[in-house]
């Protein structure tokens, strides 16, 4: 596995700037959460140069025009910056996030949305406000949006499609545990109708990242495996087949997640990146 490891940190040093899609689940952010473990696990800090390079690049790369969604867009890089502060590996760019935080209130206030799908839609611009709720220069905007998905997800609550039921139950489950949001227990009690015991994650692909996120959240969320699965289960990856390279690049289905599957399995790192899936 630390072959592995070198195997594909080597791949996105090389490849990770050639990567044109700035976002968390597709694109150079997801690489940048690898890179950053990396760094501190190898004890290297060229991982941890190139990781800040790569976070000019994507900044350089948004504006006003990019797209607000959670897989490829402000949401998911948003979110992914907030991480690395969570996690201790850079201090917070006050007036990058505050320009995020334009961007997401225009997109939930004012600009339609088709979908409440966490990837493409409202819950994902929701995760974002989550992630901003209790940083003092963000409170009142996150509080504003929070309120505001939630309210569309009452209006169209009947009308929502299976493949977005499982990210509209997760969203409403964390915002019912924020101060203020308890109404969210009523709107929970209403998704009662949709058959959570066979709820899955359409985003999540079928690949050894996808498969074990989706173990982890339907644990977290439905309680549908049990514990002692989801406490060994990085002792139960298997060797990553390097014959068979990852479709992408990043953390969804890519070298990115691989990785940071590695070094879970080495107990470098906690299993807290997964809920960024």
């Amino acid at each position: 596995m630390v072959k592995q490891l070198i195997h594909i940190s080597e791949m996105l040093l090389l490849n990770g700037s050639l990567l044109y899609n700035p976002g968390l689940i597709h694109g150079k952010m997801g690489v940048v959460i690898f890179l950053f473990h990396y760094a501190r696990y190898a004890g290297n800090g060229l991982f941890e140069d190139y990781a800040m390079f790569l976070i000019e690049k994507i900044q350089n790369q948004l504006n006003d025009n990019s797209p607000a969604e959670y897989a490829n867009g402000i949401a998911g890089v948003g979110a992914g910056i907030i991480y690395l502060t969570q996690n201790g590996f850079s201090e917070a760019d006050v007036t990058t996030l505050a320009d995020f935080d334009q961007h997401m209130y225009r997109a939930v206030m004012y600009e339609p949305c088709g979908n409440f799908s966490q990837y493409h839609g409202l819950t994902g611009y929701g995760k974002y406000w989550l992630m901003r709720l209790h940083q003092s220069s963000s409170s009142r905007q996150a509080n504003t949006c929070l309120l505001q998905i939630a309210q569309k997800i009452e209006e169209k609550l009947p009308d929502i499609p299976a493949n977005e039921q499982s990210d509209v139950y997760c969203f409403l489950h964390d915002l019912h545990q924020v101060s203020g949001f308890e109404f969210c227990k009523t709107l929970l009690e209403r998704c009662r109708v949709w058959d959570l015991q066979t709820m899955d994650f359409p985003r999540l692909s079928n690949s050894t990242v996808g498969n074990i996120a989706r173990t982890c959240l339907e644990n977290k969320y439905f309680n549908q495996t049990r514990l002692d699965k989801i406490n060994v289960f990085p002792n139960q990856i298997p060797d990553l087949d390097m014959e068979k390279p990852p479709a992408e690049i990043g953390l969804h289905n890519g070298y990115a997640g691989e990785g940071l599957l590695c070094l879970t399995a080495l107990n470098q790192v906690s299993n807290s990146w997964i809920n960024l899936l």
